[in-house]
């Protein structure tokens, strides 16, 4: 899993086309509609991956409670399931291993 800035999301979907699994971080405004997790606004992101199967598996391991993953039809690449808190800080922390490799 390779991390993305906010602004480097045209990046992150091109290493997703490869085949790779990408974490895009992206900050957004409080939403008092929103599912719990995401009411309060901050620092967000999204697990891109075309592999559905590996997708959920990294979720999971990750401690991800409700995996739901959101597809778009005119956009294949931006399959994703969107984290926050404990899951979204251990995915930060894997793609720092990652890259110490």
């Amino acid at each position: 899993m390779r991390l993305f800035t906010q602004y480097e999301l045209p990046a992150a979907l091109v290493y997703v086309q490869e085949g790779n699994q990408a974490l895009h971080l992206f900050y957004w405004f409080a939403d008092p509609k929103a599912p719990k997790p995401f009411r309060s606004g901050g620092q967000f992101g999204h697990l891109l991956d075309q592999d559905e199967q590996r997708l959920v598996a990294t979720a999971r391991s990750l401690g991800v409670r409700v995996i739901k993953v959101a597809k778009t039809k005119n956009r294949p690449l931006w399959q994703h399931i969107d984290l926050v808190g404990r899951p979204l800080q251990r995915a930060i922390s894997l793609c720092a291993q990652d890259e110490e490799l």
